[in-house]
């Protein structure tokens, strides 16, 4: 880790230099900002948030009157907000909290012939699945009650490790924390469908207890239970929308750090990481700008940062070669529409209709300022596979267009079985393919989550010195709470809170 010294003087030199304006990054640049450092931010786009953040359409309606909608360009639900939840305290911690208004979001399940409401109470929900699934009931409470022990567990140690949850560091400690935490140490690294078999029989009740990985990935039979316990916040402690749009927190966070004398560039690429003697020493430009920094942290997508802004040929041969074959997980067609009438749904309705499974996003539930009065902003979002997204760039624009509107209309069907005359409502609509991503968010096969589920995905720290990964691509993985994680852990890192630990392999 660098030694940081006093204030750099001059527009171009810094403490440490932050490429790419997602969740991921901004925890790390507001983090380092709040700790005294000077920061800049560099992101492509014309707004930071990555896939946090939202968009305007003015459209007109049938009357002939113009609305404003607000969009958001993929997440619309939040979790690490709970007392100990790594959201919360990032806030917390950079004295922000009260500056964001969070709004409950209720989920509804929608497949196979069952309908689940899921209510704020967890016992309520056991309740609930028990009624549903009456042969199951002594599993359903024994599944909840072990999750509910294992999620406890792997949040304990918060206040301890930097506001985030963290492995032990030494094997001194790791004896300790499998005695103090017996329940996560058990369950942790095995597969979360085997929990799910310890307890429970019937396919449709293993089914609906698995729709939440969709955050996360297209194949949750790769999750461990590591990774499926978080998600379980959702049910445990909530699910939370920024009233405003997910831009918000994106906003709040380069707020922080221009507030403490950093920057944020907007429309700004960086088009290569600088390397002086075996260490990252800052950024050019596309504009041919050089940022100096003795810390650089990338929070683009991770195969590109290694391969394009850096030359692999630095890297160790056995990383560089990681890094090359890591899969990049699913892409998805995302369907926004401007819709007559607020939709009769939760905020966040999961659906399996048609041979698709996809979620709708009704946030005008909670929050009637996306749309004007009686009207409502709608997503559909569906997941698709990580091999369909070369099919998708292989076509032309004309052929992409004709396919991407035909999945539209696809969803838009499936979408009447919870919403009946959807179409007839419907005032306007965009859909994003693969190649929307692509563009807009720089990641390679228009991914969405970084990089694929159940592989060896990198930690903070690279080889190279003064040079850190943060992101969905990391070994936290994807979801605004997992970036926020390796945003403040390669934060701590580089700034001793707390004492170093990584991830073993």
């Amino acid at each position: 880790m660098p030694t940081f010294g006093g204030w750099p003087a001059g527009d171009h030199e810094h403490h440490a230099v932050v490429v790419g304006a997602g969740i991921g990054g901004l925890s790390a640049a507001a983090t380092l900002a709040a700790r005294g450092l000077k920061v800049l931010v560099v992101e492509a786009h014309d707004r930071p948030g990555g896939y946090c953040s939202s968009w305007l359409r003015k459209v007109r309606g049938r009357d002939g009157s113009v609305g404003r909608y607000v969009f958001d360009a993929g997440v619309q639900d939040f979790s690490g907000l709970g007392p100990r939840g790594p959201l919360r305290r990032l806030l917390d911690g950079l004295g922000v909290a009260q500056r964001m208004d969070w709004r409950r979001v209720r989920h509804r399940y929608v497949q196979d012939g069952l309908c689940l409401d899921v209510p704020d109470q967890p016992a309520d929900l056991v309740t609930r699945l028990q009624a549903l699934f009456p042969q199951e009931a002594p599993g359903i409470a024994a599944f909840f009650a072990e999750m509910g022990r294992v999620y406890a567990d792997l949040y304990a140690d918060v206040d301890e490790t930097g506001g985030v949850p963290m492995p032990p560091a030494t094997l001194e400690e790791m004896r300790s924390w499998t005695a103090r935490r017996p329940d996560a140490w058990r369950w942790m690294h095995r597969p979360y469908a085997e929990m799910l078999d310890a307890h429970l029989r019937d396919p449709r009740l293993k089914d609906l207890l698995t729709t939440i990985s969709e955050y996360v990935t297209d194949r949750p039979e790769l999750l461990p239970v590591r990774e499926m316990a978080p998600l379980f916040g959702y049910y445990l402690e909530g699910g939370w929308y920024p009233a405003g749009g997910s831009q918000r927190l994106a906003e709040l966070l380069c707020a922080v750090v221009r507030e403490r004398g950093g920057a944020v560039h907007l429309r700004t690429r960086a088009e290569r990481i600088l390397i002086e003697d075996g260490r990252a020493v800052g950024i050019a430009t596309g504009d041919g700008t050089v940022h100096r920094a003795p810390l650089v942290l990338a929070n683009s997508d991770v195969v590109g940062t290694l391969t394009r802004l850096v030359d692999p040929a630095l890297l160790p041969r056995r990383y560089a070669q990681r890094v090359k074959g890591l899969k990049r997980g699913p892409t998805a067609v995302l369907v926004s529409l401007a819709v007559e009438g607020v939709p009769d749904l939760p905020a966040r309705v999961f659906v399996g209709a048609d041979g698709l499974h996809f979620g709708i996003g009704n946030p005008s539930a909670v929050d009637p300022s996306l749309a004007p009065e009686g009207h409502a902003a709608v997503t559909m979002l569906c997941l698709r596979p990580e091999p369909e997204a070369a099919e998708w760039f292989a076509a032309g624009k004309a052929a992409n267009r004709q396919r991407k509107e035909a999945f539209a209309d696809r969803l838009v069907t499936a979408a009447e079985s919870v919403l009946p005359g959807l179409r007839e409502r419907i005032l306007y609509r965009q859909t994003a393919s693969p190649t929307t991503f692509t563009r807009y968010a720089l990641a390679d096969n228009g991914a969405i989550y970084g990089a694929a589920r159940g592989q060896w995905c990198p930690p903070n720290k690279t080889p190279l010195p003064g040079l850190m990964l943060v992101g969905a691509g990391c070994q936290s993985g994807p979801g605004v709470e997992a970036v926020v994680i390796s945003g403040v852990s390669a934060a701590n890192l580089a700034t001793g809170i707390p004492a170093e630990a990584e991830a073993a392999e």
